[in-house]
């Protein structure tokens, strides 16, 4: 079953030119022309999620099976939206179709994401990426998902496509040198890295602003920082938190709110190094290591471990000894904002 999917709707004549201003546009936010599945009951994903195969790992024990291979993917409303193919399969300068797995079975969406874009809320509520026009080898609109309501609330190529267009530019080239992406939707905003601005979208009102927004002037906004924590990075109740590890440490240190800092463990010789960067829990946080024998130096496909308090001693989690993939939005497998940006 393929989604019904809005045709694009470029932005003609019109564009927010000013820094930080806001402006209404028709054509950059659509509603009610798409249909995408939904649900009042979103799958959990509040908590520890990673990939093994074609399996996907559910915080609540229970997985959703996506066929051969998962790729990247995000876990929100109904079940987990991924991007996959294998080697050979795409012609050149394709990219993979989005498609939904669900509990029921596998459904195309006619969608191609833009590699690294696609990102949800922990919520399960809003799904975001780029759409890759012509099967991932054309133009990019940015596009976010009700899954409350199947809703598409905002298609739209604003900031994403050169003013002076003629319309035959080779994307691909284009996208490589100047890469656009969705950085995430933060309290109803949708916050989108378009070729040199950052676009916000109000998701309420559909309201489109313009940010001259790059290098410490970026990482300095609250929605950004929301969304990419930095260490140290504490625990709900603020009891513990993890610490900068410096790139010469092989192991993280965790520090409680009243004492010493515990360099953390794990028994066995069964992993050499590892960076803990995220909270399961209060008294859990989540690490990963390269191999369960710190071999592979690649960090490509991490096992993970988790590391409690007081005693800073950690364990692999059952099942990712032979590495995993994680959530293309979750560099800990945690929500992002239970996380710190890798550095």
């Amino acid at each position: 079953m393929t989604l019904l999917r809005r045709s694009s709707m470029a932005v003609v004549g019109l564009a927010c030119a000013v820094v930080v201003t806001g402006c209404s546009d028709a054509g950059s936010t659509t509603s009610g022309d798409a249909s995408w599945p939904s649900t009042g009951s979103p799958v959990d994903a509040d908590g520890l999620v990673w990939a093994s195969g074609g399996e996907v790992h559910l915080p609540d024990g229970s997985t959703i099976d996506t066929g051969d291979l998962t790729g990247s993917y995000v876990v929100a409303g109904p079940g987990v939206w991924f991007a996959a193919a294998e080697p050979g399969e795409l012609e050149q300068n394709r990219l993979p179709e989005l498609r939904l797995a669900t509990p029921d079975g596998i459904e195309d969406t006619g969608a191609h994401p833009g590699i690294g874009s696609l990102t949800a809320t922990t919520d399960g509520r809003w799904l975001a990426f780029i759409d890759r026009l012509d099967e991932g080898a054309g133009s990019a609109e940015a596009v976010v998902v009700d899954l409350t309501t199947g809703e598409e609330v905002v298609r739209s190529d604003e900031g994403l496509v050169p003013d002076d267009s003629p319309g035959d530019e080779d994307w691909t080239d284009l996208y490589e040198d100047a890469p656009v992406s969705v950085f995430g939707v933060v309290d109803g905003t949708a916050y989108v890295g378009g070729l040199g601005d950052v676009i916000a979208h109000d998701l309420s009102s559909g309201e489109v602003e313009t940010l001259d927004l790059s290098g410490t002037d970026l990482v300095e906004q609250d929605w950004y920082r929301a969304l990419n924590p930095e260490p140290p990075l504490w625990n709900a109740d603020r009891s513990w938190s993890i610490l900068e590890q410096p790139f010469s440490a092989p192991v993280s240190r965790l520090r409680p709110a009243d004492g010493a800092a515990v360099t953390t463990t794990v028994p066995g010789g069964t992993a050499r190094e590892w960076l803990v960067g995220g909270w399961l829990d209060d008294d859990t946080a989540v690490a990963l290591t390269p191999t369960p024998d710190g071999a592979d130096v690649s960090w490509t496909m991490p096992a993970l471990l988790t590391c409690e308090v007081p005693s800073g001693e950690c364990t692999t989690v059952e099942g990712t000894e032979g590495g995993v993939n994680l959530p293309a939005d979750r560099p800990f497998g945690v929500p992002r904002e239970d996380s710190i940006r890798p550095g």
